[in-house]
C-alpha cells in the first residue's frame, strides 16, 4: 500500500499545481466539488492511510496511546464521512449544471446554498460529531485493544442509538443519495439526450458513474453487511466484514488517477513530458577509431 500512498499523494499535487497554474479549469463549476474531494482524499492520504500501513506492517498498534487511538479514530470516520457526503453533493450538483444550467446563476440564495452552505456542511459536520462522540463523549469511556485495527472500536458503539445514527446518517445516506441520483442521472440522461448537449457533457458524467462506481463498488458490500448485522443476524458474513472494510482503504489510493482521467489536458501533458524526457535521453558510446585512440560519440534519442 506504501507504493500506491505515494503515488497517489504525488498524483493528487500535479493535480493541485495544474489547478493552481490553470485559470480558467480552476474557474468552472464542474471542477469545484471534484478539487475540494481531492483536497479531502488528500489528507486522507497523508493523515490517515498512514496509520493502518503502520498497523498491518507491525502487526499491532503503535504509538500505544489513548491519544493516538482517539486522533486514529476521529480522522478515520471523519475523513470518510466527509468523502461519502462530498461525493452524494458531487452526484445531485451534476444534475443541476446538465439539466439546469443557469438555475443558480439566476437566484444568488441558490447559488449560496448549493455551492457554499451545502460543501460547507459536508466538511464539519462529520468532524464535530466525531469530536464529541469519540474524543469528549461524557457517556462512556474509550478503552483501546492495541491488537486490533483503529485500537478497536470507540466506547460509543455500546450506545445504540448513537451507532445506528451514526451508521444511517453518516454511512446510508449519503450512499443513498448516490445511488438515487446516478440512477436518476442515467435514466434522464437515456430519455432526453436530444436535449441536452450531450457531447459536451459526456464526460462529466462518465467520469461521474466512474467514481461512483468506485465508492459503491467499495462501501457497498461492508454497508450491506453491517445492516443486516444490526436489523436481521449478527453474525451475518462476521469474518468477512474485516475484509470489506479492508477494501475501502483502496478509495483514496485511486480517485486520484480516476480525476486524471478526467482531464485530458493534464493527460497530454504529462504524456509530452514523459516522451520529452525519452527524446533526451542521452547515451555516451565509445568507438575505437584505432587501437590506439577512444573517441566518446554522444547520441541524443
Amino acid at each position: 500500500m506504501l507504493i500506491f500512498d505515494i503515488f497517489a499523494i504525488v498524483l493528487s499535487i500535479v493535480i493541485f499545481c495544474y489547478f493552481l497554474l490553470n485559470r480558467q479549469a480552476r474557474s468552472k463549476q464542474k471542477n469545484h466539488g471534484w478539487l475540494i474531494l481531492l483536497i479531502m482524499n488528500f489528507f486522507q492520504l497523508i493523515l490517515d492511510l498512514p496509520m493502518p500501513m503502520s498497523y498491518y506492517y507491525l502487526g499491532t498498534v503503535w504509538p500505544t496511546s489513548n491519544i493516538y487511538c482517539t486522533w486514529w479514530i476521529w480522522c478515520e470516520y471523519s475523513v470518510n464521512s466527509i468523502s461519502l457526503f462530498l461525493m452524494a453533493w458531487i452526484s445531485i450538483e451534476r444534475h443541476i449544471i446538465i439539466f439546469h444550467p443557469h438555475a443558480m446563476l439566476h437566484a444568488s440564495w441558490r447559488k449560496r446554498i448549493f455551492h457554499f452552505l451545502i460543501p460547507i456542511f459536508c466538511l464539519i459536520w462529520a468532524p464535530l460529531f466525531f469530536f464529541v462522540v469519540v474524543v469528549i463523549n461524557p457517556q462512556c469511556t474509550n478503552v483501546w485493544d492495541y491488537n486490533l485495527i483503529t485500537c478497536g472500536i470507540p466506547c460509543y458503539f455500546t450506545i445504540n442509538i448513537l451507532v445506528q445514527f451514526d451508521f444511517i446518517f453518516d454511512i446510508v445516506f449519503p450512499i443513498i443519495i448516490i445511488m438515487i441520483a446516478n440512477l436518476t442521472l442515467v435514466i434522464r440522461v437515456l430519455s432526453r439526450r436530444q436535449a441536452v448537449n450531450w457531447r459536451r457533457h459526456r464526460k462529466m458524467v462518465l467520469q461521474l458513474w466512474i467514481v461512483s462506481s468506485l465508492y459503491m463498488g467499495f462501501w457497498l458490500p461492508t454497508t450491506i453487511t453491517q445492516l443486516i448485522q444490526m436489523t436481521i443476524m449478527p453474525t451475518f458474513m462476521i469474518d468477512q466484514l474485516a475484509t470489506m472494510q479492508f477494501v475501502i482503504y483502496f478509495i483514496p489510493l485511486l480517485l486520484p488517477m480516476i480525476c486524471l482521467s478526467a482531464l485530458p489536458e493534464l493527460v497530454k501533458k504529462i504524456m509530452d513530458f514523459i516522451r520529452f524526457r525519452r527524446r533526451n535521453v542521452i547515451n555516451v558510446v565509445t568507438f575505437n577509431r584505432d587501437a590506439r585512440q577512444t573517441v566518446p560519440i554522444v547520441i541524443v534519442r
